[in-house]
């Protein structure tokens, strides 16, 4: 039913240098160490079975990486001395590292750029509101899809990132923040559902109550429209939330914003919305940046209300961030015209009023300064 060539963690171009497969875990004999921090509990438990120790051991550590932010074996202070020792021999507790913190001197906003094992780096941002904390996460080093108005796609895609990296950003995250963070997003750089077993992980971890007990509905994960990946997690009837980044009302307009439209256009899309809707009864987000010239006539916010009326969704609006591109924010009158226009469809509308932007934090605004990757690299097929 759904296309097996979409690429994942599991495609050995995207894998980490030095990770090991999570299925295959080497003992004292072994060359390599094993990254804990790449393990769901389940997981977990099954390595420390191999080890001869107790599940409970499993527990206890899963807790002490997440919960109580321990980065050293030697923290955990209920584990034994010895299996402590063997621990420091044959696995790791592999973490990123925060190189530089941004403060939004408008907002309370911060973005933490994040040096990962192999010296990589990427961001994720933290977004305190007066009801509730947000963290955007990253799920790739840069993108693969080359959306025209999105910084993180001028990068081009370097590799995936691997569960214990992108549950890492959040601890990163928890430790800087005076308020329990509420909220997730995976709105960060990349395109979650490229590396969706890696993603869908992360979020399952993130969700347990040994790690930090985000409920599931507090999560959420944003795609640009990959239909295999969208049909998928409804069929998985994942009971995290789903926003789709549609941006477009035609398909020659989607296009040239969204390559990725070219392989599933519109119709497509939405057909894959409105099946994840009716299997799952759950509402979804339609994602649309508005565009000052591009999208943001009275003719576009009619057509948008047609296409997203049949879906049981909300529309969420996000008045354009600068990247130092083509692409410019509408006028506020413009914003408001369409807004009142869109206003008409009877579905739940949302203005997202971007924080951070000041320090290139922003919807669309996350970018490390990494090399593209070289020319005839294409790891994921579009």
């Amino acid at each position: 039913m759904f296309d097996k060539n979409t690429p994942d963690l599991a495609d050995p171009a995207l894998l980490v240098p030095g990770h090991l497969n999570l299925y295959s875990c080497p003992m004292e004999s072994g060359t390599e160490r094993t990254p804990l921090r790449d393990f769901s509990l389940e997981e977990l438990v099954a390595y420390f079975t191999s080890l001869g120790e107790k599940p409970f051991r499993a527990r206890q550590v899963f807790q002490w990486m997440w919960q109580k932010g321990a980065t050293e074996f030697f923290q955990m202070t209920n584990i034994s001395r010895s299996l402590i020792q063997r621990l420091e021999t044959i696995a790791t507790l592999d973490r990123t590292e925060v190189v530089f913190i941004s403060q939004s001197p408008a907002s309370e906003t911060r973005k933490l750029l994040l040096r990962l094992q192999d010296g990589k780096t990427v961001e994720t941002v933290l977004i305190p509101e007066e009801s509730r904390v947000t963290v955007c996460l990253s799920s790739q080093v840069g993108c693969g899809l080359d959306c025209d108005f999105c910084a993180t796609g001028k990068m081009g895609l370097l590799r995936n990132l691997t569960a214990g990296e992108i549950t890492d950003q959040l601890r990163q995250v928890m430790a800087i923040s005076s308020r329990p963070v509420t909220n997730i997003v995976f709105m960060g750089m990349g395109e979650p559902f490229h590396n969706y077993s890696a993603v869908l992980k992360a979020a399952d971890m993130m969700h347990d109550e040994l790690a930090y007990g985000t409920g599931a509905r507090r999560i959420t994960i944003s795609t640009s429209g990959l239909v295999p990946q969208i049909k998928q997690f409804a069929e998985e009837n994942r009971r995290y939330k789903l926003a789709v980044s549609l941006n477009a009302t035609v398909d020659e307009q989607r296009n040239v914003l969204m390559p990725i439209n070219k392989k599933w256009n519109i119709s497509a899309l939405m057909d894959a919305c409105k099946y994840y809707t009716e299997k799952t009864h759950n509402m979804l987000t339609l994602e649309y940046v508005l565009m000052a010239g591009i999208n943001d006539t009275l003719q576009d916010a009619r057509r948008l209300v047609q296409i997203a009326r049949p879906v049981f969704c909300k529309v969420n609006v996000i008045p354009y961030n600068d990247i130092n591109g083509t692409y410019r924010r509408p006028a506020d009158e413009k914003i408001e015209a369409f807004l009142q226009e869109l206003s008409k469809g009877n579905f739940p509308l949302t203005v997202r009023w971007s924080r951070g932007g000041d320090i290139d934090a922003a919807c669309g605004q996350l970018a490390t300064q990494t090399k593209k990757m070289q020319p005839g690299f294409n790891p994921i097929e579009t």
